[in-house]
């Protein structure tokens, strides 16, 4: 009976390779090893780019979602039989750097999440068997698995109504300023009582296991070895997944003080992803956001419903929501359920001016062009950090 395994997770982050044009002729100067300074001046069609290197302007063409004046360190890779250059992360970059990168990895592969639960399951059947050694936490283990579970909106988890409240502690974004600081290792606060039993340091703390058993391999029998490298790949994808959730939320708390969340929804065999930013239209006295008003926008597809698109407001216990689809059939249906949403808000405390679904095409481009908008998808962070 063959091992069990867990197949990659995907293209979670894309190499940071840059392939220059074979047409294009051997740059002056330059030699393998370099690094230089980069710029994107253009996106010419999907994956090719035009850069300016060297005071010279060359068609490229990379995987990485890139944005026209997006600033890139490079190093190169390759010259003859083409010139290939990678994009450098530094361990020693600064916050803003780092931030930059994790939202560069979201743009190209904006349901990362995704993979990593479609992925989830096998990791389950590899970490529930009796082998595992002893410096692997079985109590940690058992949360693990049982916090990836409560984080996907389905027939279990829909009664919770804390349901958004326990993701946003679960998955690590915090509500505060924070959670930057967390990321680009300035944070100052009790950072193992801030990470308590959510997904990432329940992560790290088995990734930093497995390392330890590793190191001391030769203790070990070579099939538990290999099955704990395994685990090590997925939970190392996990956690990158982690972090681009945390970045999202970084810059969108420091410039618009909002939220942004991706619940998983469990639909048949498989997940959707539900995009929930959520904005803030006031301020506390202390300065921070302040809930109790704010916009909200959904984006979601729903198998046979097709794309939806949700424009909620929330103005001190009022709630006006617009829903849009892409079917007529698919309208009425939706209509005709929203009476009982209606009792059910009202039961809540909830008072509304409408509720209403309307038809709408193009709502996969209406989510393009609110993306583009926002402060995640512009190429200069530095100035929501000032």
């Amino acid at each position: 009976m063959s091992a069990a395994t867990i197949s990659p997770v995907g293209n979670i982050a894309p190499k940071n390779i840059i392939e220059v044009s074979p047409s294009t002729p051997t740059l002056k100067g330059v030699a393998i090893g370099e690094v230089l300074p980069a710029t994107v001046l253009e996106k010419t069609a999907e994956n090719n780019y035009n850069l300016a290197l060297k005071n010279q302007h060359i068609p490229a063409t990379s995987t990485l979602v890139l944005n026209a004046g997006e600033k890139l360190t490079v190093k190169v890779s390759s010259i003859e039989p083409q010139i290939i250059l990678n994009i450098i992360e530094n361990k020693n970059q600064t916050g803003d750097v780092k931030i930059q990168e994790k939202l560069r990895q979201w743009r190209t592969n904006p349901e990362s999440l995704l993979q990593v639960l479609n992925k989830a399951g096998e990791l389950t059947k590899l970490l529930q068997t009796n082998d595992l050694p002893s410096k692997i936490v079985k109590s940690d283990i058992e949360k693990l698995l049982k916090l990836f579970s409560n984080i996907i909106f389905s027939s279990r988890t829909k009664n919770n109504h804390l349901f958004i409240k326990d993701f946003i502690y679960k998955t690590g974004l915090l509500l505060e300023s924070s959670l930057r600081q967390f990321i680009d290792g300035t944070y100052k606060g009790e950072k193992e009582k801030l990470l308590e039993n959510n997904i990432k340091s329940l992560l790290l703390k088995l990734s930093s296991a497995i390392q330890e058993i590793v190191m001391e391999k030769s203790k070990y029998d070579i099939n538990i070895v290999l099955k704990l490298l395994d685990i090590s790949a997925f939970v190392d994808k996990a956690i990158q997944v982690m972090e681009i959730q945390q970045a999202l939320n970084a810059v969108f708390q420091d410039s618009d003080n909002g939220l942004i969340l991706q619940i998983p929804l469990a639909l048949g065999d498989g997940f959707s992803l539900a995009d929930i930013f959520i904005t803030p239209e006031h301020k506390n006295k202390q300065g921070k956001a302040k809930f109790s008003s704010c916009t909200v926008r959904v984006f979601l597809d729903l198998d046979m419903l097709g794309s939806i698109a949700v424009n909620a407001g929330i103005r001190e216990g009022t709630l006006n929501c617009l829903i849009k689809c892409e079917s007529e059939e698919i309208k009425k249906l939706i209509n005709g359920n929203l009476t009982g949403l209606k009792k059910a808000l009202s039961s809540a405390g909830y008072r509304f001016d409408y509720i209403d679904c309307i038809q709408a095409e193009k709502l996969n481009d209406e989510r393009k062009q609110f993306l583009a908008g926002q402060s995640f998808s512009v190429t200069e962070l530095v100035n929501f950090f000032a």
